[in-house]
């Protein structure tokens, strides 16, 4: 409490020094100047320009595109599927340090609470987990504490693609995909430099800088960099880490586009996962509540080390005017060595934990290949936009993990301990390689005020499961088919309303009790909605926009205890959402700016072998969520800009463990950001659940329960040229 009263305290100062300096400063002509920038849309999907405002410092909330959701450069307002763009300036606004807190404010997706963890992101998507991709390729499909991690400040925007993608991206799941897009050199380069701190004694240093290599500017350069050094939330957990991020691009004209993208992450941190029991923490105790920052583990065993590295190209050719060919293509490599311990069970006076350690190492190498042809053309009334690709991805995963058990510990009076090193790689000792070729076709018409989108890929996927413990080997072969169709009218007054249908599967490692390779999983969506952006000249503003929309999804073949057997599985299961969402943002009258959701949806298991999960609930999934933030920026004189803005996030309460014996409360949390600009200098603010709120982040069953993080305030210091 005190540390974040100083943060506070410290922020302040700043601002009202940067301000004193600013009105004591002769003003003179504006460094970076606001400017109006026309950028024309596509001849193919509108006959108008669209007029963006685009300031040197700050950029606004709303993007033009949704390239990720059809691969192709269609308005998002004519896309026939809800998704939404964070873009950069958002994340700045947010100070957003994870994708969890990057995708906050966003309809249909919750973080688990909140709850930060630096292994990487925990939260779905309509009711299911989501992929993480980067720059339109899959990352090593791996385990939650495997994730290839996604460093924000190496991003130029984030694309929330909500259901069914297979029939562009391949196997997947149901409710849908995060594509990270990373930046890249470009002629307009704005170069930053910055420095933050705040709670968890947090400390770290970033830069964003580029150029141009050759006075022709053909060859363009960029490099982004981080480095951090952090606790977090829960006692004796760090956080710290160093990123660089170096690319490389060669334009030689406007037929040609040709970029090297390189990144390298050291992460040394722990997990936040507390495994703390419901009685304590939902309900207390005689003893009372269990601390906030409570350590389930051990300080002296915990560590997640990660090293990571990634090395690709974008290369785009243009043959014709109307036609290009792109391919993508990444390797990437990670080392992990994991340690941790989690609870087992609460004694009966439910004052002391029982624990288990775990031991985990694992070595990944994936590579992803994505190459495409783009042509547009027409005929008659009708424009066309067909893209044609294929793409490959291969993963190796060399997994090795032992456990034993651990000291119990006092919940509310520890004693840690020494824990015993469990054997490496005596609980599971695999390596796994798996491939996936997808051939993919898609049709955009356009014709009047109609939109068709026609999707359409056949995956050919086999992996190979050698388990070096028995040298049982598993291998598996799945080919499906995944469709999209989607249907868009853009009425007058700037209304779209829309329709789609679209299906997915997942493959599926390992076998039934009688040696049968699993299935994959199949999933299907039904989604319609209505768009609204103002048209241009529209008296309240045109810098905004609204969707909302209603889906139904369907995921079959889901795993579940074999009746005859429980040790094995059989696929049984089935899981449905049915929901409703709401998203606005972009830029109200009075110059305010705006992100506004609102989350209803329906999560059940209906089908299964276990009765009692029946019509459950999945753990950690709510029924609804909805927020809404607000920010204004006052010109003080002509180069001094200040910014304030609240933001307000409602989560319901979640299933706590399945079947639903108990449930997570619901959770109501703030957050706050000033700044001033002045010239090439700003100073920001942030905070987050300022009023401090105390409240459980998630509970998956009734001794894995964690506290959300309390008030957190960092202050972030740049210099931009």
């Amino acid at each position: 409490m005190q540390h974040s009263v100083r943060t506070v305290l410290l922020a302040s100062s700043f601002l009202l020094l940067l301000a004193t300096h600013a009105f004591a400063t002769t003003p003179q002509a504006p460094q970076d100047k606001p400017t109006k920038v026309k950028q024309p849309v596509p001849q193919d999907k509108t006959s108008k320009d669209e007029t963006i405002d685009v300031s040197a410092l700050r950029h606004g909330l709303l993007a033009r595109n949704g390239f990720s959701a059809t691969k192709t450069d269609t308005p998002i307002e004519q896309t026939p599927q809800n998704i939404t763009v964070i873009t950069q300036e958002r994340m700045a606004i947010l100070n957003s340090r994870s994708v969890s807190e990057a995708v906050r404010y966003a309809a249909g997706v919750s973080d688990y609470g909140s709850k930060d963890d630096p292994r990487g992101y925990f939260g779905t998507i309509r009711g299911f987990s989501p992929d993480i991709y980067l720059d339109g390729t899959r990352t090593p499909d791996a385990t939650s504490s495997q994730s290839f991690s996604i460093e924000p400040w190496g991003l130029e925007e984030m694309d929330v693609l909500r259901g069914a993608t297979s029939a562009l991206y391949g196997s997947g799941q149901l409710g849908g995909i995060i594509n990270a897009v990373s930046k890249r050199p470009n002629a307009g380069q704005k170069n930053e430099i910055n420095f933050q701190t705040g709670s968890y004694s947090r400390v770290q240093g970033a830069a964003d800088i580029g150029g141009a290599v050759n006075p022709s500017k053909t060859l363009l350069w960029r490099f982004n960099g981080l480095i951090r050094k952090s606790n977090t939330y829960a006692n004796n957990i760090k956080n710290n880490e160093i990123y660089v991020a170096p690319s490389l691009r060669w334009k030689p004209d406007d037929k040609t586009d040709f970029t090297i993208l390189a990144s390298f992450e050291q992460l040394d941190a722990g997990s936040t996962a507390q495994f703390l029991p419901a009685a304590g923490t939902i309900t207390a105790t005689k003893y009372g509540r269990i601390a906030r920052d409570f350590l389930s583990s051990d300080a002296n065993y915990d560590v997640y080390s990660k090293r990571q590295a990634a090395i690709g190209y974008s290369l785009t050719r243009r043959i014709l005017p109307n036609w290009s060919i792109t391919q993508n293509m990444r390797y990437a490599h990670l080392d992990l060595d994991y340690r941790f311990v989690t609870t087992k069970a609460l004694s009966s006076d439910q004052r002391t934990i029982t624990r288990q350690a775990l031991r985990q190492s694992a070595n990944y190498n994936n590579v992803t290949l994505d190459t495409r042809s783009d042509l547009k053309l027409t005929t008659g009334p009708v424009k066309h936009e067909l893209l044609v690709g294929v793409d490959f991805r291969s993963d190796f995963l060399a997994n090795r993990r032992g456990q034993g058990n651990a000291p119990s510990l006092d919940l509310y009076n520890p004693v840690y301990r020494a824990i015993t090193w469990p054997s490496y790689g005596t609980t599971t000792n695999t390596n796994e390689t798996e491939s996936q070729t997808g051939l993919y076709a898609q049709e955009q018409a356009d014709w009047h005020n109609f939109h068709l989108t026609l999707s359409g890929r056949g995956d050919f996927t086999q992996s190979l499961t050698v388990n070096n413990l028995t040298g049982l080997q598993t291998p598996q072969k799945n080919n499906a088919f995944t469709g999209r169709a989607g249907l868009l009218y853009t009425a007058p007054l700037g209304f779209a309303p829309y329709v789609a249908y679209s299906t997915s599967f997942q493959p599926q490692v390992g076998t039934t009790r009688l040696n049968t390779p699993f299935l994959p999983t199949r999933g299907k969506q039904i989604e319609a909605g209505l768009k609204y952006k103002p048209l241009p000249g529209t008296p309240w503003g045109e810098h905004l926009m609204l969707t909302a929309d209603f889906f139904d999804l369907v995921e079959t073949n889901i795993l579940t205890p074999d009746p005859a057997d429980s040790t094995y599985d059989i696929q049984a299961g089935e899981q449905r959402t049915k929901g409703f969402e709401f998203e606005g943002m972009g830029r109200l009258p009075g110059k305010i700016d705006f992100l506004a959701s609102f989350t209803y949806q329906d999560p059940r298991i209906t089908k299964s072998t276990t009765t009692s999960q029946i019509n459950q609930r999945p753990v950690a999934v709510p029924s609804h969520m909805a927020s809404l933030f607000l920010k204004r920026d006052i010109h003080i004189l002509h180069d001094l800009i200040f910014g304030a803005g609240v933001g307000l996030r409602y989560t319901g309460n979640t299933a706590g463990s399945l079947p639903e014996t108990f449930a997570v409360p619901s959770q109501l949390v703030w957050d706050i950001v000033a700044h001033v600009d002045y010239r090439r200098t700003s100073i920001q603010l942030n905070g987050t659940n300022i009023t401090d709120r105390r409240y459980v982040a998630v509970c998956t069953r009734n001794v894995a329960c964690a506290w959300a993080p309390g008030r957190a305030m960092f202050v972030t210091l740049a210099y931009r040229w």
